[in-house]
């Protein structure tokens, strides 16, 4: 969404009054309006608007004809610019936009685009959300209800005209309201093609993954429950391999699907090689802790399509990308975890407040970075120094792990059994990529703050230098984001002062390791 200044919404408030004072005050119009029009109340009004994040003309749009409505004017009683204020066409020639080319916020834009997929909607304000598509790129599309536009089907290809461009987080979207008019089209459109590419670490592998069974008959491919399909019975299984995985790229997540193809690429294991491991351990849980071992913290650009709720993988490049997840096509498969944040030591142990955002039960207990992001969950590499049992009536497993130039404790007990058992057999130093939420807690008159590992796996120099880097740049990103009032900075100027230096000098000592040049916010 874009920033309104309050000088803008001045701005615009006084030319709506000015407009529908010149209604009044003409004399030819014979016109006696129902209500009063004061320019404070219209400011009022476009501020709520835009506060809930309603783009700024159509936010214009929402308050000119609600002024009609309560005036008891009508369309033909509006001035050229007043009409125009309003939405309504004033006979504007149809100018086709590409979706590619949709660049900036709050634009009115004439379309021509297939609908390629439907969503549910999240929203009872919504009719209708998916995906639109033509030639050049795909974009999520929203029909409000009180817009009372035709009803969109999928697979259609239409022509829009009037539709609003909107932004969130650097993903555009287009927005049909009332003053929109919608047809089908005689004109074609080739959609683009519908894969998509991708830049993210898997952080998680999900029930499902590894060695699996499925169904043998022709025309089905479900995965068999204790050698049973839910369609055909008892069967005697197929084995296939893949990982069902969380790919995250430090903002978002989503649900990504490796076919065996896939998983070997991504993984180096190879169907063969998971039997072959499955059948001298006689248990195939195995196979998913290789999985785990071979690819967690690892980055991958990763290309496919968006089938269901799912990032079906048909392409694999192991090491960083350009890419991120901010494709809106992701929509469908984007999980509501937490994002799994990229962060030196030296700003996770400073992360020492704690918040909740609801008071609801199960709501996250969150982190407050010095920076101003909420923390739940980060994903660390480097290289694990030391281990330790330092329970007292139980095992409890402590790590230390270098993040950077400063090192962060890992702690994990009986309910993380995975992640102590890795610790009780790591060889040190060695480099480690660790999952897990931030846990605070009191040592004497100071609060510490370590990680509750969810998963722990060996890695490479090159995946432990590959962290750095987007460590490295998603903490210039946050420090920035601060500088300009971040919606957090002010509560952790609060708690911490506001003063980012021992950040901003860990930053110098990771890009000198990496030999890279530390940019200027």
């Amino acid at each position: 969404m874009s920033q309104t200044t309050t000088t803008e919404l001045q701005d615009r408030a006084e030319t709506i009054t000015s407009h529908f004072d010149a209604i009044t005050m003409s004399s030819s119009d014979g016109l006696e309006l129902e209500g009063e029009i004061t320019r404070q109340a219209i400011e009022q009004r476009l501020d709520e608007l835009i506060a809930h994040q309603v783009p700024v003309d159509e936010a214009v749009r929402t308050v000119v004809r609600g002024v009609m409505r309560d005036t008891g004017l009508e369309w033909s009683d509006l001035p050229a610019e007043l009409a125009t204020l309003a939405g309504y066409s004033t006979d504007s020639p149809f100018e086709r936009t590409m979706l590619g080319d949709v660049a900036e916020a709050d634009q009115w834009v004439d379309l021509v685009a297939e609908v390629v997929e439907l969503w549910a909607p999240r929203s009872e304000k919504i009719a209708q959300v998916g995906l639109l598509g033509d030639e050049s790129g795909r974009l999520k599309f929203v029909k409000w209800k009180s817009a009372n536009l035709p009803e969109l089907a999928e697979g259609e290809t239409y022509r829009f005209q009037n539709v609003v461009t909107d932004e969130y987080q650097g993903r555009y979207s287009v927005s049909l309201n009332s003053a929109s008019a919608i047809e089908l089209s005689e004109e074609a459109v080739n959609t683009a093609a519908e894969g998509v590419t991708i830049g993210g670490a898997i952080v998680a592998l999900q029930e499902g993954s590894g060695l699996i069974k499925r169904c043998p008959e022709s025309d089905c491919t479900r995965v068999l429950s204790g050698e049973r399909c839910a369609e055909h019975g008892d069967v005697e299984g197929e084995f296939d391999l893949r990982i069902k995985a969380v790919v995250d790229d430090g903002s978002r997540s989503i649900n990504a699907v490796f076919d065996a193809e896939a998983t070997t690429a991504a993984s180096g294991l190879s169907m063969a090689d998971a039997q072959a491991m499955a059948m001298d351990a006689l248990d195939t849980s195995v196979v998913v802790d290789e999985l785990v071992e071979r690819v967690l913290g690892r980055p991958y650009r990763l290309t496919g399509p968006i089938v269901g709720e799912y990032f079906l993988v048909d392409d694999v490049a192991q090491g960083s990308a350009e890419e991120n997840l901010n494709n809106e096509a992701l929509e469908p498969a984007v999980t509501a975890r937490q994002p799994t944040r990229r962060m030196l030591a030296q700003e996770i142990n400073a992360s020492t407040h704690t918040f909740q955002e609801s008071d609801e039960e199960r709501a996250p207990v969150l982190s407050l970075s010095p920076t101003g992001v909420a923390v739940n969950r980060v994903l660390i590499v480097g290289a694990l120094t030391e281990t330790r049992d330092v329970g007292s009536s139980t095992e409890y497993w402590r790590g230390r792990v270098y993040a950077g130039s400063e090192s962060v404790f890992v702690y994990a007990g009986q309910y993380q059994p995975e992640a102590m058992e890795f610790l009780q057999q790591a060889v040190t130093p060695s480099y480690v990529a660790v999952v897990g939420k931030l846990r605070s807690y009191e040592a004497g008159d100071r609060v510490n703050v370590a990680i509750e590992p969810e998963a722990i796996a060996p890695v490479d120099e090159a995946t432990r230098e590959a962290w750095l880097a987007e460590a490295v740049e998603h903490t210039q990103a946050r420090i920035v984001a601060f500088e300009r009032g971040a919606a957090q900075a002010a509560a952790a100027t609060e708690h911490y002062g506001g003063d980012l230096g021992q950040i901003e000098h860990a930053l110098t000592d990771v890009t000198a390791d990496l030999g890279l040049d530390l940019e200027s916010p």
